[in-house]
C-alpha cells in the first residue's frame, strides 16, 4: 500500500513538470458590422482596430445606444456590452478575443452646422466652437447698440433653445452672453459684433487651368459679385449672379470657361464699392503620356508587354508612366499575362488595353493598369506596387472609353470592412483617379511613385479618405456593357487652394483584386483616357 502511494506522488510530481508547448493559433478578430442609433456614418478599420462613428447633429453624443456589433469569426468574444448606453464624446475602448486579446476603440465625431449673421454684416462670422465665442463685423457707421440678428444656429436643428431670445439681442457694445441648451445641457456662448472700416475686400484667387476660384467679403444684403477680363482687353465680364455663393457678408464664385496659360484680371464689388484689381494666370492643360495605349514594348521582359518603349520617337513615351501586374502574374509563364494591348477591339487609334482577371496557379490576379510602377514580389503571397507620378495640375474630371464583361465572383479571399460582397455576386470593375501630396517617406514608395501598396498588408491599401488626398473620383460597375461606352468621372476636391504633387489613375477588371477576390470571367478594355480641365 505504501509503495502505491509513492507511485501516485511520483506521477503527480512528474505531471507538474510537463509543459504545454502547443501554441494557440493566432486569429486576428475582425468586426464586420457596428450599428449605432443616430449615426450618419460608420467606418470599421480592422487593421487599425478602430471603429470611426459620425453622429447626426441631433443625436445625444453622451447617451448613445449601440444596437449591434458583429464579428467575422463566430468564436469571437468581447467585453463590449451592446445593452449599455455609451458616452461617445470621448474614445471608448474594449477588448475583442479569439485565443488572444486585442484592444479596439470607438472614435466619434459629431459635426454641427453653426452660423450667426446680422443685418449690414461685413464679411464672414468667426465661430470658435471650442471656446464658444462668436464675432460678426459691421460697417463703421452701424450702431452696434441696435443690431438686428438675421440668423442664428449654434446647436442641433429643432432641439436647441436660446436664452435670451434672439429678438432681444440688440446691444453688443460689451458683448452678450447667450445660453444655448440642447439634450438638457446648457452651454454659455459669448457673442460679439464689432465695427470695421473695410467695406469690400478681395480675399483670394486660386487659378486652375480652365477655372478660377475667387472669394471676397462685402456687406450682407448688398448686391455682390465679380467682374473679370483677359488682361489688356477692354471689356469686363460679369460672373453670373447665380454662380455667386454668399455666407453672411462673405461671397465666392467659380469663374468658368477660362483659357490655359492666359493672364486675367478680376475685381470684386459690394453695392457701389469695388476692390482693387487682382491679376492671375491660369495653369497649362496637360495630358498623361500614352493615354491611348498606342505605345508598348517588351522592354522589361519577353513574357509580357510594358506600356512604354525606350526606342519611341516620342520622348514622353520612352519612359514608364503606366504599369501593370504583368511582372507578377507571368512569373510562372507568359500565358498568364493579365494586361495586354488589343488591336482587334479598340475605340480610338490602333490599340486599346485589355485587362483579364485570372487564377494564376495559387493566386487570383485581377487585370489592371495603373499610373506608377511594380516594385517587387512578396514570395508567392502577393506583391508591392508604387502608385503615382509627378503632377501638379488640377483637372476637373477624367474621361475614358471602356468596355466591360463581368461574371460571378468565383475566387473569394476577403473584402473590405463594410463591403457585403460574397462569392457568387457579380464582379465589379473600377477606375479611379486621385490627386494628392503624398510623401514617399510616409507612404513607403519612391519620390516619383510615393504610395506603396503591399497586397499582403491591408494597412497599406489605398485610402481615398487619407489626409493627403486632395481630389478623388471613382467609377465602379458590376454590369457588362453593350460594347464601348464613354465614362466621365468628376473629381471632387477638398480644397481649391492646395496643389497636388502627384496623380494616380488605376483601372482594374476586378475591383477587389488587392484582396485576391473576383471573377475569372472578368475582362475590361480601356481606351483614350483624358484629363478634362
Amino acid at each position: 500500500m505504501r509503495r502505491f502511494f509513492v507511485y501516485i506522488i511520483l506521477l503527480v510530481s512528474l505531471a507538474g513538470c510537463i509543459k504545454n508547448d502547443i501554441p494557440l493559433p493566432v486569429i486576428v478578430p475582425r468586426v464586420t458590422a457596428f450599428e449605432v442609433d443616430g449615426a450618419s456614418k460608420v467606418e470599421i478599420n480592422s487593421e487599425q482596430q478602430t471603429i470611426y462613428v459620425t453622429l447626426a447633429e441631433a443625436t445625444d453624443i453622451k447617451n448613445v445606444k449601440v444596437k449591434n456589433i458583429s464579428f467575422e469569426d463566430a468564436r469571437t468574444t468581447t467585453s463590449f456590452d451592446t445593452s449599455a448606453v455609451y458616452d461617445l464624446s470621448k474614445d471608448v475602448t474594449f477588448v475583442v478575443s479569439i485565443y488572444q486579446d486585442y484592444g479596439w476603440r470607438i472614435v466619434t465625431e459629431q459635426p454641427i452646422e453653426r452660423y450667426f449673421t446680422v443685418e449690414g454684416q461685413v464679411g464672414s462670422t468667426e465661430i470658435d466652437a471650442i471656446h464658444r465665442r462668436v464675432v460678426a463685423y459691421v460697417g463703421s457707421k452701424v450702431d452696434i447698440r441696435n443690431i438686428t440678428v438675421s440668423s442664428l444656429k449654434l446647436g442641433p436643428s429643432d432641439i436647441t433653445t436660446y436664452s435670451p431670445d434672439i429678438t432681444k439681442l440688440k446691444n453688443f457694445v460689451n458683448g452678450l452672453d447667450l445660453d444655448v441648451t440642447y439634450h438638457g445641457r446648457t452651454e454659455q456662448w459669448r457673442m460679439f459684433v464689432e465695427t470695421t472700416t473695410t467695406v469690400v475686400e478681395f480675399k483670394s484667387v486660386n487659378a486652375w487651368t480652365g477655372v478660377a476660384w475667387v472669394s471676397a467679403e462685402g456687406v450682407a444684403g448688398e448686391k455682390r459679385g465679380f467682374k473679370y477680363r483677359k488682361k489688356g482687353s477692354g471689356e469686363w465680364l460679369d460672373v453670373a449672379e447665380g454662380a455667386v455663393e454668399t455666407n453672411g457678408g462673405a461671397f465666392s464664385a467659380c469663374i468658368e470657361g477660362l483659357s490655359p496659360l492666359t493672364e486675367y484680371e478680376c475685381y470684386a464689388y459690394s453695392g457701389e464699392n469695388n476692390t482693387e484689381v487682382r491679376a492671375f494666370t491660369t495653369e497649362e492643360a496637360r495630358q498623361m503620356p500614352n493615354s491611348g495605349f498606342e505605345t508598348f514594348s517588351n522592354a522589361e521582359s519577353d513574357k509580357y508587354y510594358s506600356f512604354y518603349d525606350p526606342s519611341s520617337p516620342v520622348a514622353e513615351n520612352q519612359t514608364k508612366w503606366w504599369c501593370s501586374g504583368n511582372r507578377g502574374s507571368t512569373t510562372v509563364g507568359a500565358s498568364y499575362s493579365i494586361t495586354n494591348p488589343d488591336a482587334n477591339d479598340k475605340k480610338e487609334g490602333n490599340y486599346s488595353v485589355r485587362m483579364e482577371s485570372q487564377y494564376v496557379i495559387v493566386k487570383f490576379a485581377a487585370g489592371n493598369i495603373f499610373v506608377g510602377e511594380f516594385d517587387s514580389l512578396v514570395g508567392t503571397s502577393g506583391g508591392k506596387v508604387n502608385f503615382g507620378r509627378p503632377f501638379t495640375l488640377r483637372p476637373r474630371k477624367l474621361s475614358l472609353w471602356l468596355k466591360y464583361e463581368t461574371g460571378p465572383i468565383d475566387r473569394f479571399n476577403g473584402a473590405p470592412d463594410n463591403d457585403p460582397v460574397k462569392k457568387g455576386d457579380m464582379d465589379r470593375c473600377q477606375v479611379f483617379v486621385a490627386l494628392g501630396d503624398w510623401d514617399y517617406r510616409d507612404y513607403g514608395g519612391t519620390p516619383n511613385s510615393p504610395v506603396q501598396v503591399n497586397t499582403t498588408d491591408k494597412k497599406t491599401f489605398f485610402n481615398p479618405n487619407s489626409e493627403n488626398v486632395i481630389g478623388y473620383g471613382s467609377y465602379v460597375s458590376d454590369k457588362s456593357t453593350d460594347g464601348w461606352i464613354k465614362v466621365e468621372i468628376p473629381i471632387q476636391y477638398n480644397s481649391v487652394s492646395k496643389k497636388p504633387t502627384h496623380i494616380i489613375v488605376s483601372c482594374a477588371s476586378s475591383m477587389l483584386g488587392d484582396y485576391f477576390t473576383g471573377s475569372t470571367s472578368s475582362k475590361l478594355w480601356v481606351d483614350d483616357v483624358k484629363l478634362e480641365y
